[in-house]
């Protein structure tokens, strides 16, 4: 048998929280001993769901999912936290500001640009490098819409094997306010600042850096510059 670590979503409950009546979400760790995986996701569930009905959460509506699973060895169970990250349903996703992005969007943080096709929904998965380098990241979209990222909060404790391998991604919720206030121009300068300076995009960029910050200079509106920073990325 293996041992493994259970990140466990509840959203949609209601009345779980003293004085609230709005709907309730959490995120909380278990662990579980299991074969495989597979195995970990149903046994944990069933357990948790035997807990709600203990903690007399079980006719709250709601529902809960398993969004991450990781094999542990027996040494970190102790390391696993128990208690809840709650959260009121109506801040789940991204706060003031984000809700008007519309997508594609271009992310743009210290030193590097990404574009991204879906909404910014949580959790979104980060690496611990990530997760400093895209604290007030700017998120701009097509329109010339803007919002900044000005804290990104892990949604589970972080682990032994977090800190000694920080490219592994971990769940996190990005607390989002709108602005700054960036024209075409500003944005444009700060894409062309990452493509002539010292950056892994510039490094590993597999096309004439000339070209990249042609591709950008010629663009005339947000959606071309959000496309060109999008060809500049499948060209690394």
């Amino acid at each position: 048998m293996a041992h493994f670590r259970c990140l466990i979503r509840g959203e949609g409950f209601l009345g779980i929280l003293e004085g609230r009546d709005s709907p309730i979400g959490f995120y909380v760790n278990r662990p579980v001993e299991a074969d495989d995986a597979e195995q970990a996701r149903r046994a944990v569930l069933d357990a948790f769901h035997a807990e709600l009905a203990e903690r007399g959460w079980a006719e709250k509506g709601g529902r809960v999912v398993v969004d991450e699973i990781d094999e542990i060895d027996a040494s970190e169970l102790s390391s696993i936290g128990q208690g809840f990250v709650v959260f009121p349903d109506e801040e789940a996703g991204p706060e003031k500001g984000a809700a008007d992005l519309q997508t594609p969007f271009l992310l743009i943080g210290h030193g590097g640009f990404s574009v991204y096709s879906d909404v910014l929904a949580e959790p979104w998965m980060m690496t611990r490098t990530a997760i400093n380098s895209f604290r007030n990241a700017v998120c701009y979209d097509g329109s010339g819409k803007t919002c900044t990222i000005i804290d990104v909060i892990p949604l589970r404790d972080v682990t032994p094997r977090d800190r000694m391998l920080p490219w592994r991604r971990i769940p996190v919720r990005l607390v989002l306010q709108s602005g700054p206030d960036l024209s075409l121009v500003d944005v444009r300068v700060r894409l062309l600042s990452i493509l002539q300076g010292d950056s892994e995009i510039a490094d590993f960029l597999k096309m004439p850096v000339d070209d990249a910050i042609a591709w950008v200079r010629r663009a005339a509106t947000p959606m071309a510059l959000i496309e060109a920073a999008e060809a500049i990325l499948g060209a690394c």
